[in-house]
């Protein structure tokens, strides 16, 4: 049905012009209100994890940058338009411009400062020469779409290269597209209407639902960038659980739980597990010598090299002190001799102007299918003690009486 179309007395209408400008007012004001607790969950972030979870302090700083954009664009009116709109625009750009910065530096890659001064103050002097030179609000916001989207462009490029294969990336990633498409639309309107249709100040379908839309997927880019951080913070903290923070190769607990998956398979024919059992000789006397800050490097030398001499499935692990414990699966006591001789000569050969240094070694592989990690590190130790005992720079067989000795 199609209702008539009723005359309104002249109150009537200035009563309508001004909720229909509350409307678009409240909206922004309501944007701006989220910005600013955003930004301050983001700072929180970003001080408590600065070193973890790169970008966040950046993407704090855009939603501040929104913020001070809806203000200026509040006080159309009372300050003068070649003062709010550019400055208003301008501000916009940046609170873009530095999510733009946030993302790139979350993903470990460069920040585009370059990209973003150009597409800000490129954007900057065109509202400018369309505001005062030739005034022209259409062509004014096809500029800013353009501008815009060369923002939400590179984002979008940053998350497919490198973003996790996971929910939380493809619904960033949508959301970007989503903001993307909405520029694309208003520009391209605003080139093909008189603008008026575009003017987010005016009540038209198109900028209401444009407005309606955009502060909706601007409260959500924001949420899903969190939700972003969170997932990598979780990730980190993940890692420190089952890593070395000094080598950054397998503590304790991150060997304990490679073994149990790879007990698994053994069980079902990648059988034995085999496990060496490393001790550099005479560390007490690198770190009393040198200090302990050399005795770190030379740690972290060790466990490059170590793990360097391994096999793409074998895992090696620090636990603790100058102690290390590498897993070879599928190998037996005696087809993980040479890898162990394989680890001596590296450390052996290598060119370094660290301290020079030796490894003993004890081996064990599983005497059965169910024998658990506690036991088998057992026998390992005990032949690595047997090759402390008889001189150092020995590798020892766990359960033999033969020593074998390699010739430094």
């Amino acid at each position: 049905m199609i209702f008539p179309r009723t005359n309104l007395f002249p109150g009537q209408r200035a009563c309508s012009d001004q909720m229909r400008s509350l409307d678009v007012f409240t909206l922004m004001f309501m944007t701006a209100f989220t910005c600013v607790g955003m930004s301050m969950i983001m700072f929180s972030v970003h001080r408590s994890f600065r070193s973890e979870v790169q970008g966040v302090g950046h993407w704090a700083w855009g939603q501040l940058a929104m913020v001070l954009a809806v203000l200026m664009l509040a006080l159309r009116g009372t300050l003068p338009d070649v003062l709010s709109v550019p400055a208003s625009n301008a501000a916009l750009l940046w609170g873009i411009g530095l999510s733009m910065i946030g993302t790139q530096l979350f993903y470990g890659q460069a920040a585009s400062w370059r990209l973003f001064h150009i597409v800000w103050g490129s954007c900057f002097i065109g509202i400018l020469w369309w505001l005062l030179v030739t005034p022209d609000f259409a062509m004014r916001v096809a500029l800013y779409s353009c501008a815009e989207l060369v923002l939400h462009l590179v984002q979008l490029r940053l998350v497919v290269r490198y973003g996790e294969r996971h929910f939380t990336s493809y619904f960033f990633f949508a959301l970007l597209l989503v903001q993307a498409a909405l520029v694309l639309i208003r520009g391209v309107a605003a080139l093909v209407s008189d603008g008026a249709s575009v003017d987010l100040l005016k009540s038209s379908a198109l900028a209401t639902s444009y407005l309606a839309i955009s502060n909706l997927v601007i409260l959500l880019l924001s949420v899903a960038f969190l939700v972003l951080a969170s997932r990598r913070l979780q990730l980190v903290l993940e890692q420190r659980s089952t890593h070395d923070p000094l080598t950054g190769i397998l503590n304790r607990r991150g060997f304990g739980e490679f073994f149990g998956r790879k007990q698994i398979h053994a069980r079902q024919g990648d059988w034995p597990l085999a496990i060496l059992a490393l001790d550099l000789d005479h560390f007490k006397a690198v770190n009393d010598r040198y200090g302990h800050a050399m005795g770190d490097r030379v740690l972290q030398h060790v466990a490059t090299l170590v793990q360097q001499a391994l096999r793409e499935r074998d895992r090696v692990a620090r636990f603790g002190g100058e102690e290390f414990v590498a897993l070879l699966p599928g190998t037996s006591a005696k087809d993980a001799i040479p890898v162990a001789l394989r680890i001596q000569a590296a450390l052996r050969d290598a060119v370094s102007e660290l301290p020079s240094c030796t490894l003993s070694i004890g081996i064990a592989s599983q005497s059965s299918e169910l024998e658990d990690l506690d036991s088998l590190l057992a026998r390992a130790d005990a032949a690595l003690y047997r090759a402390k005992a008889e001189g150092r720079n020995r590798i020892v067989l766990a359960d033999e009486a033969v020593l074998r000795c390699v010739a430094g």
